[in-house]
């Protein structure tokens, strides 16, 4: 008999998920069935779920996979954009939205080209990883969750749906649906982050959205994620450029003002006050960028 010793024992169990239930529905309707019955998570494209299924932090009794509901998966167009749960990151990262251009500058920046086909974007929002990309981007747009239930359907703002780390406004037997985003017209847009290496989660990125009239800053959004529990929306820089100029001072001003509130973490990828330098330098290029663009 072979004998494995037990450090690397644990490390091959670890390697796999635990024994888990698996349901496939043919319609949401169905899936919403399941899962008012029986203890289950949602899986979409599991880029996300498996890894933590591996590491055993998630132990359910059912995966319900809703990855191939045509239903979930769809962009429509109009005043507001309303897109699918189920619709891969690469169809976002392809499209080019007028009006919200950030959104296919966010999703080309989501892992790698492997994650991308396979990924979701409501398989990422509702794992809400601090440092994930849709999550500053959906606050910074104030974008609109549509949450289904067998009893019914509800909507939470996006400031209100990430409750904190790895958690979300969603309740037992919930399914999210749809995101809703209001179209920004006239505003200049960005996503930018920074990482150790390609495909790798953000040390801090930034999610930008400004409209400028005749060089005065007439609205902006300003929402940076990896620096705290959550998406964190910089209201403190907001109020700073809001019917200003982007001048060198207001524009300085505004980046102090952007960790207003930020707790980011130290690990082995960067301390907190990295982090924090990363913010002010984020948001201080983007915005002079823009400024000598108008």
């Amino acid at each position: 008999m072979v004998r494995i010793p037990f450090k690397r024992l644990f490390l091959i169990i670890k390697m796999y998920p635990p024994q888990v239930g698996y349901f496939r529905p043919e319609s949401l309707g169905e899936a919403l069935e399941f899962l008012e019955r029986e203890e289950a998570k949602v899986l979409a494209g599991g880029q996300s779920l498996i890894p933590m299924l591996k590491l055993r932090v998630l132990r359910p009794k059912y995966l319900v996979d809703i990855g191939g509901l045509k239903e979930l998966s769809y962009i429509k167009e109009g005043d507001t954009i309303s897109i699918g749960a189920t619709t891969r990151h690469f169809e976002l990262a392809s499209r080019r939205i007028r009006g919200l251009e950030i959104l296919q500058e966010a999703a080309s920046k989501v892992g790698d080209v492997q994650v991308r086909n396979v990924g979701t974007i409501g398989g990422s929002v509702c794992n809400a990883d601090p440092a994930a990309d849709y999550p500053a981007v959906l606050t910074a747009l104030d974008a609109t969750m549509k949450v289904r239930s067998k009893k019914g359907t509800r909507e939470v703002k996006a400031h209100d749906f990430f409750k904190g780390p790895f958690s979300v406004d969603l309740n037992p037997g919930e399914v999210l649906e749809e995101i809703r985003i209001p179209r920004l017209e006239g505003y200049r847009q960005t996503y930018r982050k920074v990482v150790r290496r390609a495909g790798d989660f953000a040390l801090a990125g930034l999610a930008l959205a400004i409209k400028l009239d005749s060089g005065v800053v007439k609205d902006v959004r300003i929402a940076f994620t990896g620096v705290s529990q959550g998406p964190h929306r910089a209201k403190e820089a907001e109020k700073v450029l809001r019917d200003s100029k982007l001048t060198k001072d207001v524009i300085k001003r505004a980046s102090e003002a952007s960790t207003s509130g930020a707790n980011p973490p130290s690990d082995s990828r960067g301390s907190s006050w990295y982090r924090l330098e990363v913010m002010k330098r984020l948001l201080q290029t983007s915005l002079e960028v823009m400024a000598n663009e108008s």
